[in-house]
């Protein structure tokens, strides 16, 4: 049983969601909370394409389904204007996030 999980590797930490999610969900039950900071799962520092931009999603979408409840997300502005591209006018720009989950389970 974990009861923080700190991750903040400049985006090795999409390797983990992947296992977390798609190879084994079971293992959500031994972490109490999480905490992240965010990148896009880029291949090139400071790029983000439509693909990085729909994984993203599917994680934030995938992690409640495993009673990981976001209750913190706090924006860093270093890397402001990466989305920039991607995102429609009327969306405000997407930044480098440091976001906390805990597990419902636990609460």
């Amino acid at each position: 049983m974990l009861d923080v999980l700190k991750i903040d590797v400049e985006a090795a930490e999409w390797p983990f969601f992947r296992n977390l999610v798609d190879v084994d969900p079971g293992l959500s039950n031994y972490i109490k909370q999480m905490a992240l900071e965010i990148h896009t799962p880029y291949e090139k520092p400071r790029q983000v394409d439509s693909a990085s931009l729909i994984e993203m999603i599917y994680y934030a979408r995938r992690l409640p389904q495993l009673n990981l409840t976001l209750v913190r997300n706090r924006q860093d502005e270093w890397c402001c204007g990466v989305f920039s591209g991607l995102m429609p006018k009327s969306v405000a720009e997407k930044c480098c996030h440091e976001i906390v989950y805990v597990n419902r389970r636990f609460l």
